[in-house]
């Protein structure tokens, strides 16, 4: 299990506000968490080789393994808020973390599907998002394959 505790990682902590690795002068390179808040949405899907097309360029298909599913199904739960949000014109924040949570529950439910069949890669992947009675639906759907990287010929007049 992979984590960002300092507790486990033995990186020493913060000394008058400021890190341990402090130098007066000196900006440190953005890292992901910097360009990329906690509070804003993300997709957090597992990783395995996944294309909306019918392959996946660089790699062959050795066996195709069938279909697989994945669907998820929120309920709105404030929807006055929702309402009053939106009718600010801005971005309704809260809606969409919701749809991000959705489609990555589905997208994962999927993956487990396919990797309980044996495969390593999902092609011809869709998604489809609709709202019913008040709640959310979201459906992902592809082709569970097994895949191998293809050998590149050597380029013969590389030194």
């Amino acid at each position: 299990m992979l984590t960002n505790r300092r507790s486990t990682l033995m990186v020493p902590g913060n000394v008058n506000g400021r890190p341990a690795s402090y130098t007066p002068g000196v900006t440190a390179p953005p890292t992901l968490t910097t360009l990329r808040p906690e509070n804003e949405p993300h997709c957090t899907a597992p990783s395995i080789l996944t294309s909306t097309m019918s392959t996946l360029p660089g790699y062959r298909v050795t066996r195709v393994l069938g279909a697989v599913f994945g669907s998820t199904t929120y309920a709105l739960k404030d929807t006055k808020a929702l309402l009053k949000a939106s009718a600010a014109g801005g971005e309704v924040k809260s809606l969409t973390h919701i749809m991000y949570n959705a489609r990555d529950q589905a997208a994962e439910r999927m993956t487990r599907d396919c990797v309980t069949r044996g495969a390593n890669a999902v092609v011809g992947v869709t998604f489809e998002e609709k709202e019913v009675l008040g709640f959310i639906q979201v459906s992902v759907c592809g082709t569970a394959v097994y895949v191998e990287k293809e050998k590149v010929p050597e380029n013969p007049f590389s030194p």
